[in-house]
């Protein structure tokens, strides 16, 4: 197994591990604490102390408004937890209904007389707060009734002044809406400085995730508007964007501090909605990135379960939409187990970057896995860490496209300083050799033999520009034969996978043959690589038209192209010819058809005015391209070198294999030539769908 994978195996066992050894849940003794409803706080000695907390054991009293208890319902509940989960201290209450929470406090010499405050996280579902029997505050409105409930769910402070060393607090709280019910979150309190500035380091660290998801989310998808290569960075940034979205209306729920008036209803959307689109967003990012690993059928599959969940959230109720949100969790926790599976099948000594994403999931799927522990097992409110564990994996994709555009950038500039290198070597020789033969013909042979090896160079250098032809292409089977006049010729050919599913396939003639058109070839080497990946054929003969009329018109930069996309999931095949000569399509069910050209030669017209057909290309289809090369045949008598004749011969060879019919249709070049020279390079590609 690969190291990466090694690490990743173990990133989740001991970082959850590490967690639950740091983890002080509010049922773990500590030295300040609740217990039989009182909790003695005359040990602090610093004003300034604080927040403390006062979880632990209070009294509770169900069905009981507050100022309206009978001290014979009293009973014990261990805060924070929801009051429908059973502990140590009490058994379960029914999830719908309501009581009445209450704690005696003995408060420290060095608080009395000062301003207070008290924080309240997340109450299920409304509530109110008293001290010593006076109202403070409340959230949404608490009632016995269902129909006088008015659900709210938002942090607060509350202040109030220590008159003495005992106080009472009461919180009545009722919930008629949600699985659980009571408070969930750590009730704090201290000095009201000190509380305040508790609440703006809660608040900024929501800001700071909120910002960061969404600042990179815009960016991974103006990344993808301005490259339209993967769609990778397109589903991660929407997926950022989503999370970012929530963050606004969890932990301190910092939308509700701008909107108060917004009800609990559209908070809830804005909390469930992104959380269900963020895992098909997640599972297309993944499935873009690792595409030979990830079924496209689980991942259709996982978006249509998210439509209906998100339709079902959009037109739901309150009391639904909490209920079926632990299915949805149910369904995350199988999207985890497969997306783990499928990382332990990939190749990552193939995979560029792999490990970057690798740690990023990791990190993710703990801090989904500590959110669910908070949620399920302790049944409290969680900490959203998973919001801050995905800031981290957009740091790492960050990471990734940096890495990736440097490579590019890099390669370019090698390309680009090879043609530099070339042309200038060229140059100076053509300088040298025109200053001997005017002063030593004698050295004649000498420089002669110094042209070829330098043309040998070339020829290599210009055999490297080409694609390898044991490249291995899933979906697809190649060969091709290149024939330049001389050393070096004007043909260029590149067959790539520009996308997962998407083969691109380009051949150009540039106008003439030997060294120039060889020059005209790596300039188009250089020029294609960097449009290679625009979406379209037409697009690239068009960026190439005008590139080589504004960079290279002192050049005859005249040349026919042909460009053509083969989609393998679609068997599909579309093309753009400019001026270059009738191509062959062969299918299993047609005889064969023949590519017309779609526009001009490049190199003529600035407006270059082209368009692109489309045809079916299913498995067993081939597609015969040439240079005119093939054709050019001067010879009068000859009637074998037409397009129709190289057609009909392809299509005869169907059941040959592709070396076979390359090596036949040279053959009969060289037949029907006949004791006549070649008069321009060859150039035949041969392209076959096969089952991947």
């Amino acid at each position: 197994m690969h190291i990466s994978k090694y690490l990743f195996f173990l990133l989740g066992p001991v970082g959850f591990l590490i967690f639950l050894l740091t983890l002080t849940p509010s049922h773990k003794e500590e030295n300040i604490r609740a217990y039989q409803g009182s909790i003695d706080l005359r040990g602090i000695r610093d004003a300034s102390s604080g927040p403390v907390d006062l979880s632990g054991e209070w009294e509770f009293f169900w069905s009981q408004e507050a100022g309206k208890v009978l001290e014979t319902f009293r009973g014990k509940i261990t805060v924070p937890g929801a009051w429908n989960r059973e502990t140590e201290v009490h058994s379960s209450y029914e999830k719908i209904g309501y009581g009445t929470y209450r704690l005696r406090m003995l408060i420290p010499d060095v608080w009395v007389g000062k301003v207070l405050t008290v924080g309240l996280g997340s109450v299920l579902t409304s509530y109110a707060i008293y001290m010593d029997g006076i109202q403070l505050g409340q959230t949404g409105h608490p009632s016995h009734s269902p129909k006088e409930t008015v659900p709210r769910v938002q942090p607060k402070f509350y202040s109030f002044i220590a008159s003495s060393n005992e106080v009472r607090l009461e919180i009545f709280v009722s919930n008629y809406y949600s699985r659980q019910g009571g408070i969930i979150s750590p009730v704090r309190m201290g000095p009201a400085d000190v509380m305040e500035s508790y609440r703006t380091r809660t608040i900024f660290s929501d800001i700071f995730a909120f910002s960061s998801l969404m600042i990179m989310g815009l960016y991974h998808i103006s990344l993808y508007l301005y490259l339209r290569s993967s769609k990778a960075p397109l589903y991660f940034g929407f997926m950022s964007i989503a999370i970012s979205i929530r963050a606004l209306v969890t932990n301190t729920k910092l939308l509700m501090e701008f909107f108060p008036s917004l009800p609990q209803e559209a908070i809830q959307l804005l909390d469930q909605i992104p959380l269900i689109v963020s895992v098909p967003f997640y599972l297309l990012f993944f499935q873009s990135t690792f595409e030979a690993y990830v079924s496209t059928k689980f991942v259709k599959g996982s978006i249509f379960i998210a439509v209906v969940f998100a339709v079902a959230t959009l037109f739901g109720s309150l009391a639904f939409n909490s209920e079926k949100l632990v299915i949805y969790h149910i369904f995350m926790g199988i999207v985890i187990a497969y997306i783990l599976y499928v990382i332990y099948t990939i190749d990552f000594d193939k995979e560029n970057n792999s490990a970057y994403i690798l740690y990023g999931t990791g990190l993710l799927f703990l801090g989904i896995g500590i959110d669910l522990f908070y949620t399920y097992v302790l049944k409290v409110s969680s900490y959203e860490v998973s919001h801050f564990a995905l800031v981290f994996f957009v740091f790492l994709q960050s990471l990734v496209i940096a890495s990736d555009r440097s490579s590019k950038y890099k390669e370019a500039k090698i390309l680009t300083e090879d043609l530099q290198t070339m042309n200038l070597e060229l140059f100076e020789m053509k300088e040298k050799l025109v200053q001997k033969v005017e002063d030593r013909t004698k050295t004649l042979n000498d420089t002669l033999q110094q042209i070829n090896r330098e043309l040998e160079i070339a020829q290599n250098v210009q055999r490297k520009i080409l694609t390898p032809p044991d490249r291995e292409i899933a979906g697809i089977h190649f060969e091709y034969v290149y024939k330049p006049l001389e050393k070096v010729g004007g043909d260029f050919l590149d067959i790539s996978e520009v996308r997962p599913g998407k083969i691109r396939v380009l051949l150009a003639d540039a106008v003439g043959h030997g060294v120039q058109a060889s020059l005209m070839t790596m300039a188009l080497k250089t020029e294609y690589e960097e449009l290679k990946k625009l979406d379209c054929p037409t697009e690239v003969l068009r960026e190439l038209n005008g590139r080589f009329l504004r960079k290279f018109d002192t050049l005859e930069s005249i040349f026919p192209c042909f460009v053509a996309d083969v989609y393998l999931a679609k068997k599909e095949l579309l093309y753009a010819s400019a001026g270059h000569p009738d191509q062959v399509l062969l299918r299993p069910d047609v005889a064969y058809e023949l590519l017309h050209k779609t526009g001009p030669i490049l190199g003529l017209f600035d407006d270059l005015e082209i368009q692109f057909n489309t045809f079916p290309f299913p498995v067993g289809s081939r597609l015969l391209l040439f240079s005119d090369g093939l054709i050019e045949n001067r010879r009068k008598e000859n009637r074998w070198s037409t397009v129709d004749s190289i057609a009909i011969k392809a299509n005869s060879m169907h059941s040959s294999n592709l070396q076979e019919l390359l090596e036949e249709l040279v053959l009969m070049e060289e037949r029907s030539r006949g004791d006549e020279q070649r008069y321009d390079d060859i150039t035949i590609i041969a392209i076959e769908s096969a089952r991947q």
